[in-house]
């Protein structure tokens, strides 16, 4: 099992949250859907892309009592921004198109959408979506900032760093839009992740980062858990069995799914 909370050699454990996820050398995030190949994130290598997030945060002046809108899909890239925000003990609203025009910052996958807000705007590999002149490129800039960021690491524990994070009305988790950019009601209920005894399953196709989500990733860094994110619309389909099983994830201890990304029952 994954334990992102080893003592270090002293024998003393990690003296906080994040230390605990930088101290381990094992996989933190697997990445199926990043394309046909496997991307692995240890937890140190994810703490160094959380920290260059949170020097870059600080860089532009946004910290504690700042608001970042989050409007982007599920992947390994977006998670590490999501440790970074909490690093950085920023407020944190999960949005879709131009809903959250009271944020400080707006990250996404789809700057055009947002050019007309008066946030701040980072873009994440927006692709063919172009990069409006006053957006900066996240992706870019991001990789420039230090390893390590000299912040003082909010108080709590990991799993409640998302606890007043938020979902802006209408966001329901998925990308499907219903005509106006927005997503959309998600008529399947499908398995949107599964919680295992060694690991949390997360299906990434056509899904879209919440709140509910965010929560669960976290709780999983916090036990010291990987995140595996496979490249289909169900966690448990056939498709991802092969995965589960090549990862050694271990029995099911609970399911997600339905629309609203909630369990059911």
């Amino acid at each position: 099992m994954v334990n992102l909370g080893t003592p270090d050699r002293t024998g003393r454990g990690p003296a906080d949250w994040f230390e605990a996820v930088a101290a381990s050398p094992r996989p933190a995030v697997v990445d199926y859907a990043a394309g046909e190949d496997r991307v692995e994130l240890s937890g140190r290598v994810l703490a160094n892309w959380a920290a260059k997030t949170a020097n870059l945060l600080d860089a532009e002046g946004l910290g504690t009592g700042s608001t970042v809108a989050v409007d982007l899909p599920v992947g390994w890239q977006p998670l590490a921004l999501l440790l970074g925000t909490a690093r950085a003990g920023v407020d944190v609203v999960f949005t879709a198109g131009d809903s959250a025009t009271d944020a400080d910052l707006v990250v996404t996958d789809a700057p055009s959408a947002w050019a007309g807000s008066p946030a701040e705007l980072w873009a994440v590999a927006p692709g063919d979506d172009g990069l409006p002149g006053h957006a900066l490129d996240f992706t870019a800039e991001v990789r420039v900032q230090g390893d390590r960021c000299p912040l003082p690491v909010p108080s709590g524990d990991l799993a409640a760093q998302a606890r007043d994070w938020a979902d802006a009305p209408g966001l329901t988790g998925t990308d499907e839009t219903d005509g106006t950019g927005r997503p959309a009601r998600d008529a399947d209920p499908s398995v949107r992740w599964l919680r295992r005894d060694r690991g949390l399953v997360v299906a990434a196709s056509g899904r879209r980062l919440h709140r509910g989500l965010a929560g669960a990733v976290l709780q999983a860094w916090a036990a010291g858990l990987p995140v595996v994110l496979v490249p289909t619309g169900h966690a448990g389909d056939d498709a991802s069995a092969g995965i589960i099983a090549a990862e050694r994830l271990g029995d099911v201890v609970d399911v997600v799914e339905g629309p609203e990304g909630q369990a059911p029952g």
